[in-house]
């Protein structure tokens, strides 16, 4: 952190805390760095971002706003410290000039350079006004309101099994990627009870379908294991006894998500509770444990760096020279060429939104430029709508596999990666795989969706910002791979037994004979 003053203003109103952190910070060859607030009661931590608003000669402003009741999720704090954190995680000592405003001065007080929050205002409710219930309570809360309601009487009735564990996932209709890993491991355990429940999220009528067999799923496992968003989680109180465990599908942290998005367009509410419940977060390294905090909103000690499960096969010699023999026999044309992989992610808030221009690349233009040695693999999003055009004289050199095959398995016979702001990067980066970053939007990326860490310095591989600049690269990419090994050591400590390791967390948690 380059600044060298730091103050922190506060105001209470209502059961809401206001911030203005001042940073004096001075380095041209760096943008803003990431600022945000620790709260820490005990054990329990809830890391939470402040947004950047101005900078007026070097000195940056943050704000933010906290509803104090929703901080902790279903825990009632005691007195909670507050912390000003920089973009490494890192307590700052802003607390030398601290202004409170408010009725409730007492509530806030200095302790030995520490900010600490009264119990009585962490736990005061803030006023609701009519319009914001309205807005909340739709027909689908009213309808998930009374299945809770029959779901408590269920409890009373069916108990949590000591040696069930549930696989659930609201986005698929098989067991695949990490969750399929874990639960080939927790076979080979003696005793374990396993049950899964698989469906794709079309329609609210689907999913108060299934809403009724993950009741009696949630009631009686011991653990619940996720690889994604849940929704169902939302409706239901959380058994007494049960342990939701989260094997995220995305390996390291490079776009924010969830909670980290708190304050921007398509960002959570501080009343919602999504992803809230997770007893345990499963990450690829250390580096990335607080930024899953944040965005997951939960405490610290809820994240373990045990590795991603489906990262395991890119340590199987097995599984790779399989994988490329099958691939080669699927698609013999890529067979003897410089393979290609454009993997760009999308734009748009989401799903439903979400779309890749098309028109910012000509494929035409790459491949008479890469030359006849070089075939190209396109493999978009999988909520993006758009398709490439691919001219007739290409057919043999380019293909588009956005609606079929594995992207990991992709990379086995990838030998260059252009992509943008993919979380494709930390896969690529275990087998050591060249990198080219095609930014042509950049900044307004940033300003709509941002990042963890500063772009120019966290992607391990050249930046190009127009299409001219990526057809003169193409054939001059850096043959230094040092930047991509230190890039896999960096977001990656745990790697080739992270199945097993998942898979022993989660027998901790049971009682099984095995």
């Amino acid at each position: 952190m380059g600044g060298k003053s730091f103050s922190l203003r506060l105001k209470l109103k209502d059961g809401m805390l206001f911030t203005d952190v001042f940073i004096n910070y001075r380095n041209p060859d760096s943008s803003a760095p990431r600022i945000g607030v620790l709260f820490s009661c005990g054990d329990k931590t809830r890391r939470i971002p402040l947004t950047f608003k101005n900078e007026n000669d070097g000195l940056l402003r943050y704000t933010g706003s906290y509803v104090l009741s929703s901080v902790f999720y279903k825990f009632k704090p005691g007195d909670t410290v507050l912390s000003v954190v920089d973009e490494n995680g890192e307590i700052i000592n802003v607390f030398e000039s601290v202004t409170v405003n408010s009725s409730l001065n007492g509530s806030v007080f200095e302790n030995r350079g520490k900010t600490v929050i009264s119990s009585k205002l962490m736990n005061k409710k803030p006023k609701r006004n009519f319009k914001d219930l309205l807005k909340r309570d739709t027909a689908v809360s009213i309808v998930f309101g009374i299945l809770n309601f029959f779901f408590k009487i269920y409890k009373c009735f069916h108990r949590v099994k000591p040696d069930r564990v549930a696989f659930v996932s609201g986005r698929r209709s098989e067991l695949d990627g990490n969750m399929l890993r874990v639960y080939n491991e927790l076979k080979k355990v003696i005793g374990v009870d396993i049950k899964t429940l698989f469906f794709k999220q079309l329609s609210g009528k689907q999913i108060l379908f299934n809403a009724f067999e993950f009741m009696k799923l949630y009631a009686e496992s011991r653990v619940i294991v996720v690889d994604d968003y849940f929704r169902l989680f939302n409706y239901f109180d959380k058994p007494e006894g049960t342990k939701i465990i989260q094997l995220w599908h995305a390996c390291g942290a490079f776009k924010t998500f969830g909670y980290s998005r708190i304050g921007k367009p398509g960002g959570p509410s501080q009343y919602d509770v999504n992803h809230r419940m997770y007893d345990y977060a499963v990450v690829s390294s250390p580096e990335v444990a607080r930024h899953y905090a944040e965005g997951f909103g939960i405490s610290d000690s809820c994240v373990v760096p045990l590795g991603v499960a489906r990262t395991d096969v890119f340590f199987s010699e097995e599984y790779k020279q399989w994988t490329r023999r099958r691939l080669y026999e699927k698609y013999p044309s890529l067979n003897g060429k410089r393979v290609a992989l454009f993997a760009p992610t999308f734009r748009g808030d989401g799903q439903q939104s979400a779309y890749y221009p098309t028109d910012r690349l000509d494929i035409n233009a790459l491949m008479k430029e890469a030359g006849e040695d070089t075939a190209l693999i396109i493999k978009l999003h999988p909520f993006c709508k758009e398709r490439y055009v691919i001219d007739g004289t290409l057919k043999d050199r380019v293909i588009d596999l956005s609606d079929s095959d594995e992207l990991n398995d992709l990379l086995f016979i990838t030998d260059l990666l252009i992509t943008d702001y993919s979380s494709a990067v930390f896969e690529a980066s275990l087998l050591n795989i060249k990198m080219l970053f095609y930014a042509f939007d950049l900044e307004e990326y940033i300003s709509e969706r941002d990042f963890y860490y500063n772009y120019s310095g966290f992607v391990p591989g050249e930046i190009v910002r127009t299409q001219d600049e990526l057809l003169q690269s193409i054939n001059n990419v850096d043959t230094d791979v040092s930047r991509v090994a230190e890039f896999k050591e960096r977001f990656f400590t745990s790697v080739g037994n992270a199945s097993e390791s998942a898979a022993e967390l989660i027998t901790s948690l049971l009682e099984v004979d095995g």
